[in-house]
């Protein structure tokens, strides 16, 4: 969603797209957290990391 947002030059849809994508990266650190606490980090950087480049690029 964030992409089509982008491509469309649609701002609240890029917005809501990356709203989601933050909330798929948080729940997926929590859920290897219980597993092993190094992908958990792994997976949380790399979400922030397609966030912060959505915005820029």
């Amino acid at each position: 969603m964030a992409s089509l947002g982008r491509v469309l030059s649609l701002l609240p849809l890029h917005i809501i797209g990356a709203f989601i994508l933050a909330i798929g990266g948080i729940a997926g650190a929590i859920e290897a957290w219980k597993v092993k606490r190094k992908n958990s980090i792994v997976i949380f950087v790399l979400i922030v990391s397609m966030i912060a480049l959505t915005f820029i690029i």
